[in-house]
């Protein structure tokens, strides 16, 4: 199909634009077009054998920065992405550092699902204009996407010191913090996220999160009932099933986890949570029981058990 051949022209101009902007370039030579034209320019293919030729789409080649920006516009409103990314991107080799351009093709990429070319996209545009708490927002939002956290940090810092009031950057910010067992800026910005969108599931989970990863099991407690008040979520019941097994209510942290994940799941992590109370026993029948439910955690579960028979002597 023509839409997917002009779709790879896109990726492959975008992967090119953006090294050439990187290094100032302020002609794009990714081999769709040297020259600024009047002509109409179309992408085909040979048809297969069964095939009935189409008339493949035209596409412009832009005389200025105003008129390539235009076109993008129109493409895009129209739902027509392909024709959009590649009119911003003869855009670009006007302009190389546009900042609404690259956020405009960041957006793109970002919906239909390559988050690399959104990544380098909008990180072009947040270097140039570091003081956009929006571009920096998106850029840290899209980095802990792809995986990315010490990226994803400095970014979203930054994004949270400009004055972004989006709720999904300090709640990443706490994402982060739990994760390295900072859990006194961990609770600070799931409030500061949980102030920003009242009511909001997430913001209250991760700060629930934080909350027990700090020890403070009561307040950790009113945050997952909280979140299962609004949405019964697994993540919710697994922490307050984790919770309750910390003040040893196992037979309830099971009941709990069993509302968030598999049986054999359950049982494990409910045996995982005893034996780091020290109840051996009570570990070594849970570890027992995920052993019987499911072949899958036969391995980690028998492992498991045979740890909880060490410490038992057995």
């Amino acid at each position: 199909m023509t839409d997917s051949i002009l779709a790879r022209i896109n990726a492959r101009l975008l992967e090119c634009l953006i090294v050439l902007a990187a290094s100032c370039v302020l002609l794009l030579n990714a081999g769709c077009a040297t020259t600024a034209s009047n002509k109409q320019v179309s992408v085909t293919r040979s048809p297969s054998p069964n095939e009935t030729p189409k008339a493949a789409p035209s596409v412009k080649l832009a005389h200025s920065f105003e008129d390539a920006v235009a076109g993008g516009d129109e493409a895009w409103n129209a739902g027509q992405t392909d024709m959009a990314v590649y009119m911003y991107v003869q855009a670009l080799s006007f302009r190389p550092r546009d900042v609404m351009t690259l956020g405009k093709l960041g957006s793109i990429e970002q919906t239909r699902g390559d988050l690399n070319l959104a990544a380098r996209a909008f990180e072009l545009a947040a270097n140039e204009n570091p003081s956009d708490a929006r571009l920096s927002g998106r850029l840290g939002l899209i980095e802990m996407a792809r995986g990315n956290q010490e990226s994803a940090w400095k970014w979203l810092r930054l994004s949270a010191d400009s004055g972004n009031t989006d709720w999904r950057v300090p709640d990443q910010l706490s994402v982060i913090e739990s994760r390295q067992g900072h859990y006194v800026d961990a609770i600070q910005y799931a409030r500061e996220a949980s102030a920003l969108a009242p009511g909001a599931p997430i913001p209250t989970l991760h700060l629930g999160q934080a909350l027990y990863g700090a020890g403070n099991y009561g307040a950790a407690e009113d945050a997952a009932s909280t979140v299962l008040r609004i949405a019964s979520t697994p993540e919710a019941w697994q922490l307050l099933g984790q919770i309750q097994a910390k003040r040893k209510a196992y037979s309830s942290s099971v009941d709990s986890l069993l509302q968030g994940m598999d049986a054999a799941s359950a049982y494990n992590m409910a045996g995982k949570l005893a034996l780091d109370n020290g109840d051996n026993t009570v570990a070594l029948r849970y570890f027992e029981k995920a052993s019987n439910v499911s072949p899958v955690y036969l391995t980690e579960a028998q492992h498991n058990a045979a740890v909880a028979r060490e410490r038992l002597g057995r």
